[in-house]
């Protein structure tokens, strides 16, 4: 009995699963095996019907005319969400611009890598003047988040009017707006582990820490980034935020982002640029810059970058958005701490349609979706990975934030401590916290911290924090060693040549000790 009872129960929560996974739709490129295979391995990955694959006749290029766009992708779209029953058009039109629709429920739309993603700019008359804020070009899926809506104006951007902080689950769908998001990167491969990165989040938690890069160039955006950054402290996650104008560099943690909101260069650098340095799974990453999607086969722009880089959410532009309607970083927050998924909580923070912004993700990822509880659970199960160590920080932030005791955190993590195989982040973040109540036991926890972190190169900004905490402690001369390590152990010519000469300026090597980083400055490994 009590096993019948139990597969009742599954069959039902599996019933439940599928409810919403029916209401996914996922657009293909009917020409491209490698689309197809992409939009069949995604559908099942979320148990998402192969039925609610719509194949669509286009060619595998990023860009489409905007006839091409009416004709191949909309107008195929919405007579396939009609006959679904996911849409209802009172009008009964075959033209979504002529019609009327009564009825949406339709949760997401997908767009699988291969669909293009950028509507070509067209003269509307021979003497019609381009500019970048009235012109009828736009990202393909901010456009077909409007397909619901009739006829409207091409010339521009058209206003979100969900934007902001006050909404509810499904107030899309009520207002018929589609949520739109793409599996898209510079390979197949990077599109397919967006929705992999998010599944294993899902599983194992949402582990690691953020960072938040400022500009000082423009106060309304640094105002939302660090609305966004407190958001992520009430959540109990370790922040660094640098209010530099420079970005980020090697000198600056970067281990386990699981949020990066940052602004504004034109490509990525210091350690996102580089192929040896990966983002939590689930991670939420935005540099707000007006090309950051223009190109997703370029390694060098943002967007693709992140998700070539284990991100599960990727934002980004196609071509000059303006600031008032990028992503909000802090809405799009919000609603992940409300536990909205990944495509509502986007939707929201996205201030206009018909226009430039794009995001690469899993629409349906719900990154809180398993507790910090559930996630200490499985350390005390011995269920660790090397992200587990987040957890446990999280849980003495959230202890620190609530009861404003540095010592009860402490214990917290200490407690932890002979459960995880890898503990430097933890034996850091117990240092900073010992600093002030027991100085020797701060030093020696530093000193933990980096001999284990010392190994990895995404490390090594974490590496040159705790030397400069030992600086600071009138360690100088076992400063200088660990930054000697570090420099001696790293292959990477941009990290040498950009370190190498700010340490001889501002650390006190021996004679030998100096020969030897000069001459490695002037012959870097190449990697």
């Amino acid at each position: 009995m009590a096993f019948l009872r139990g597969m009742i129960f599954l069959l039902i929560f599996a019933s439940c699963i599928n409810l919403q996974a029916a209401n996914v739709f996922v657009l293909a490129n009917k020409n491209s095996e490698k689309s197809r295979k992409l939009a069949s391995e995604y559908c099942a990955l979320r148990s998402i019907p192969n039925e609610n694959i719509i194949a669509l006749d286009v060619k595998d290029a990023a860009n489409i005319s905007r006839d091409g766009y009416d004709k191949k992708i909309a107008e195929p779209l919405f007579n396939f969400l009609k006959k679904r029953g996911a849409v209802k058009d009172i009008l009964n039109s075959e033209n979504p611009k002529y019609a009327l629709v009564v009825k949406n429920d339709v949760d997401y739309v997908v767009v699988a890598k291969g669909v293009p993603y950028r509507i070509s700019e067209e003269k509307t008359s021979a003497d019609s003047k381009i500019s970048a804020a009235a012109n009828n070009s736009a990202c393909v899926d901010s456009e077909l988040a409007m397909l619901l809506k009739g006829k409207y104006e091409l010339r521009g951007m058209q206003k979100n009017p969900l934007f902001g902080l006050n909404r509810q689950k499904g107030d899309y769908k009520k207002e018929n707006f589609l949520a739109v998001s793409r599996l898209d990167g510079l390979n197949f491969s990077d599109a397919l582990n967006l929705a992999k990165s998010a599944v294993s989040a899902e599983e194992k938690g949402l582990r690691g820490r953020a960072y938040i890069d400022m500009s000082k160039k423009y106060p309304a955006g640094d105002k939302w980034l660090l609305s966004a950054k407190k958001i992520i402290e009430e959540l109990g996650f370790d922040v660094s935020s640098d209010e530099k104008p420079q970005l980020f560099n090697y000198f600056d943690r970067f281990d386990a982002p699981a949020f990066y909101f940052g602004w504004y260069t034109d490509m990525p650098r210091y350690y996102p640029q580089s192929k040896d340095v990966k983002y939590a799974c689930g991670a939420s990453a935005l540099h707000i810059y007006s090309y950051s999607a223009q190109n997703l086969s370029n390694p060098k722009d943002w967007t693709p970058s992140f998700a070539a880089r284990n991100a599960a959410v990727a934002f980004g532009y196609i071509n000059e958005p303006f600031l008032a309607f990028t992503h909000r970083a802090d809405i799009y927050m919000h609603y992940l701490s409300r536990g909205f998924e990944a495509g509502e909580a986007a939707f929201y923070s996205m201030g206009a349609f018909s226009w430039k912004g794009i995001m690469l993700a899993d629409p349906l990822f719900s990154p809180l979706k398993k507790s910090l509880q559930n996630q200490l659970e499985d350390i005390e199960n011995g269920k660790t990975d090397e992200f587990s160590q987040y957890a446990v920080i999280r849980k003495m932030n959230l202890s620190v934030r609530e009861k404003n005791d540095a010592r009860q955190a402490v214990e917290i993590g200490e407690s932890f401590i002979p459960k995880l195989k890898e503990k430097f982040a933890l034996n850091w973040r117990l240092a900073q916290l010992c600093d002030g109540l027991d100085e020797e036991k701060s030093v020696n926890l530093a000193r933990e911290a980096a001999k284990e972190a010392k190994g990895n190169f995404q490390n090594f900004g974490l590496v040159f924090e705790i030397a400069g905490f030992l600086k600071s402690k009138n360690l100088k001369e076992e400063s200088a060693e660990l930054c000697i390590e570090v420099l001696n152990s790293a292959k990477d010519a941009d990290f040498l040549q950009k370190t190498i000469p700010v340490l001889l300026k501002e650390e006190a090597f021996a004679d030998k000790e100096r020969s030897l980083l000069e001459e490695k400055l002037s012959k870097p490994d190449k990697k």
